[in-house]
């Protein structure tokens, strides 16, 4: 799994997709709750205002979303 991950990452707005090639995608725009997106703390910036756009627009799932991914990066920072 790490060899495709190195060989199929895709770079997204937010994090990278690790879906390998062979299993392709028609849903790139929704990957943020795909078990295949990875985001890292250098995205922290983008993903804290996509969630802030989420609750401006009363999008509480969309932001359940960004809140979830941002619990995790402050965990893996912490560690």
């Amino acid at each position: 799994m790490a060899r495709l991950n190195r060989e199929h990452s895709r770079m997204l707005g937010n994090g990278y997709c690790i879906r390998p090639q062979i299993m392709d995608c028609i849903y790139e725009t929704i990957c943020e709750s795909c078990t295949f997106f990875q985001t890292t703390i250098e995205f922290r910036p983008t993903l804290l205002a996509q969630r802030d756009d989420a609750c401006a627009k009363g999008q509480i799932r969309r932001a359940e979303i960004y809140d979830n991914l941002l619990t995790g990066l402050d965990t893996h920072e912490a560690s």
